[in-house]
């Protein structure tokens, strides 16, 4: 399977953004960690204001919108 040069850069750009946002990630993924451990069922909107906060992080880094 090969990949474009396009598509090569989109991973990088994300995976960047990403890890400039581990602060917001982490906190996500604590979240839904104690969602599961309480209810063991995840649904939309659950932990939704550390969603958020992630998925700014990550646009503002990308500095793209989606």
């Amino acid at each position: 399977m090969s990949s474009t040069p396009a598509a090569r850069k989109g991973a990088r750009l994300l995976s960047h953004a990403v890890s400039e946002c581990s602060t917001q990630a982490i906190a996500y993924g604590q979240c839904i960690g104690r969602v599961v451990d309480e209810q063991r069922d995840v649904s939309k909107g659950m932990c939704g204001k550390e969603f958020d906060a992630f998925k700014v992080c990550v646009q503002k880094v990308a500095k793209r919108r989606w």
